[in-house]
């Protein structure tokens, strides 16, 4: 058995090595793929701890590794958030749960890099506490999300990826109240090695591709913009119930308008309006579809010079948005400046400064 589970700690990490090289050359653009390059790079340690590979590795490097892999549940939590949400930006929270995550392993560090018993397990006991709060939050921000997904596979991923993260710590956390620090006994530590490889395996077959053109040396095929999908007549149709309803009724202007609302306003399952907003539309996400048209209606407003004095708080609400915050933060993305700086350039510096 022992035999193995290192088959399996090796294999595990060769394939993460694997993956690493093909991100930083193919996929470096792509905000989860940067954020799986940390995570690679933590879980190697984490899957090849005391190997006796570890013995050729010099002192200054494992503790380099070390300091990785002490951060694996942070990474896993950060390419879980970018994974789901087209938007995403590291804030304070994120930044914020890794810095007293960080604090919380200085203690114990010398032990994780050591394999010795923790010298401090008041600091194990609350990066436990932490752990369940990022479970919780990975889990929440996937499925409360699902809704408001316009991509179908994603959607379908949601539930599985959440739930497998969730089953994953748990595991983990368990095995270290049940066995303690570095000291599961050989069986359990052989199939959780195993789960790990398979996870690592599927992932492998989930981003990669084999190019036939590699085989038969022909040069690789020049790029082509993907065609627009031609509607369907029955598509066509709902296409143009939901140009009415969204924009001769303007229903983007509900600031609590839900897909399935929308949906049932155009008389047509969620699952063919949601279709037809990704595919035909090009949008991604629900609440980008909606604030498209909300940020056309707040910045036409923001330049009109008879609206020069209406607070932009009153500008945001009138557009649609249920708060400044939300509406500040949406304006900044778009069109990276903030809501006064747009007005003041769009009005030749004669607006005021409201909120």
């Amino acid at each position: 058995m022992q035999t193995l589970e290192l088959y399996f700690r090796f294999a595990g990490v060769t394939l993460l090595l694997v993956q690493l090289v093909l991100i930083i050359r193919d996929a470096w653009d792509v905000r989860p793929a940067r954020f799986g390059v940390l995570l690679a790079l933590s879980l190697i340690k984490v899957i090849g701890a005391n190997d006796p590979a570890d013995a050729f590795f010099p002192l200054s490097l494992q503790y380099v590794l070390s300091a990785l892999s002490i951060n694996t549940a942070i990474f896993i939590w950060w390419f879980a958030l970018a994974l789901f949400d087209d938007d995403f930006r590291l804030g304070r929270l994120e930044w914020g749960g890794a810095a007293v995550w960080f604090a919380l392993g200085i203690p114990n560090f010398n032990d994780f890099v050591l394999a010795q018993p923790l010298s401090a397990p008041w600091a194990a006991y609350a990066r436990s506490g932490m752990a369940i709060a990022i479970v919780a939050h990975i889990v929440y921000r996937a499925l409360a999300g699902r809704r408001t997904d316009l991509v179908e596979e994603r959607r379908r991923v949601r539930v599985l990826f959440a739930f497998a993260i969730a089953a994953l710590f748990l595991v983990d956390l368990w095995s270290e109240m049940a066995f303690g620090w570095h000291k599961e006994p050989l069986w359990f530590s052989t199939i959780e090695h195993g789960l790990f490889f398979a996870v690592i395996l599927w992932g492998v077959f989930w981003m990669m591709r084999l190019d036939k053109r590699v085989l038969m040396f022909a040069p690789p095929a020049e790029p082509a913009e993907a065609p627009k999908q031609a509607l369907s007549p029955k598509e066509q149709l709902l296409h143009q119930k939901l140009i009415g309803v969204v924009e001769t009724e303007k229903a983007y202007l509900e600031p609590e308008l839900s897909i399935s609302a929308l949906a049932l306003r155009i008389g047509a399952p969620e699952h063919q309006v949601r279709a037809l907003i990704n595919k035909a539309m090009g949008h991604r996400n629900f609440r980008a579809f909606l604030n498209a048209y909300r940020m056309s209606e707040a910045k036409a407003a923001l330049a009109d010079p008879q609206k020069a004095a209406l607070p932009i708080l009153t500008i945001a609400m009138d557009a649609g948005f249920a708060s400044l915050s939300s509406f500040n933060r949406a304006f900044k993305e778009s069109v990276r400046q903030t809501p006064t700086a747009f007005r003041q350039a769009a009005l030749g510096g004669n607006a005021g400064s409201q909120n």
